[in-house]
């Protein structure tokens, strides 16, 4: 059985699977259920999952992926064994893409936005999405001056709720090549779009810092709207 979010993995969404459980297995000898961005669950719905997660009927296995562990509730990640998985090396996912088909110039972007995660540098190919946020947030970053640009700048992302994550990514990944380019001799992940960078004000590791601070608001149910103009406000001040 496999779960996938919408927006979300609702409690009915977990509910549904535990009713499933109780029936006993058609081919194999036990049931196997993937659930697929399990940081997405709801409390309710990790709430309603605990019991079972702890002592599964049978010998069915769970298996919870997830990219932000500490999205999920501590009671969840205890009864569970956690295992990591390494992103590859770039040259790595480059050739893993270029395997695919995809064109060397654009398996090299996408192997370095994506830090070497092949399933995610598929996901950004396949999403216009994806890259329409990129752009949002690039030229947010372009329009962002002075403070008194914060709330005309954050309005669009500000939209992007569902997306915030995503928004926090991106940004994030502009902190990281705003320091190699202010602080070190290192390569810039985002080789498309150096020249913009270089003519940003902003300080890379103070930037990275805000962000970082932004994310625990985010986690703390603090609203979107609020913690995106916290960060641009804390930004235009230097």
């Amino acid at each position: 059985m496999r779960v996938k979010p919408e927006k979300s993995i609702s409690v009915d969404a977990v509910r549904e699977v535990i009713d499933r459980l109780s029936v006993k297995p058609y081919e194999a000898d036990r049931h196997v259920v993937v659930i697929e961005q399990a940081d997405k669950m709801t409390i309710q719905a990790q709430n309603a999952l605990l019991k079972t997660l702890e002592t599964p009927p049978g010998r069915d296995v769970f298996f919870l992926i997830s990219t932000q562990l500490t999205a999920m509730l501590p009671t969840i990640v205890s009864r569970c064994r956690v295992v990591r998985f390494r992103c590859l090396e770039t040259h790595e996912a480059e050739a893993a893409l270029k395997a695919r088909g995809m064109a060397e110039d654009r398996a090299r972007l996408l192997a370095r936005l994506s830090q070497g995660s092949v399933g995610r540098a598929l996901e950004m190919d396949a999403s216009e999405d994806w890259w329409q946020l990129r752009s949002r947030v690039l030229a947010a970053l372009e329009a962002l001056h002075e403070k008194q640009d914060v709330g005309v700048v954050a309005l669009p992302l500000a939209e992007k709720r569902d997306q915030a994550a995503d928004i926090l990514d991106i940004l994030e990944l502009c902190a990281r090549d705003l320091m190699v380019i202010q602080d070190s001799d290192g390569s810039v992940v985002q080789t498309d779009i150096e020249d913009s960078l270089r003519r940003q004000r902003f300080t890379g590791s103070a930037m990275l810092r805000e962000i970082m601070e932004a994310r625990k608001m985010l986690q703390s149910n603090v609203a979107w709207q609020s913690v995106l103009e916290m960060l641009f406000f804390k930004m235009a001040g230097g």
